[in-house]
């Protein structure tokens, strides 16, 4: 997640005073920090994204799974089987 790369950048540069970011107000490290919590307790639970992207790979997973049980065995796809039947 690109927010978690620029909190701990932040957080890295103002910790070293390195330049501007030495008399950088904490608040600028705080709020991607508060973006990051929000994300992660309150927005991702509610609306499941990590979930459904975990459940979408492992359906991948499966489906591959299965194409390549099918292929060792000789058979073709389901679609293919479908538009011989017709």
């Amino acid at each position: 997640m690109w927010i978690l790369l620029v909190a701990v950048v932040l957080l890295g540069l103002k910790l070293e005073a390195v330049g501007p970011f030495a008399t950088l107000s904490w608040w600028w490290i705080f709020i991607p920090l508060g973006v990051l919590f929000l994300w992660w307790e309150i927005i991702d639970p509610m609306f499941g994204v990590s979930q459904r992207r975990a459940m979408r790979k492992l359906e991948q997973r499966q489906g591959e799974r299965a194409q390549r049980a099918r292929h060792r065995l000789g058979l073709r796809a389901p679609a293919a089987q479908d538009r011989s039947k017709r």
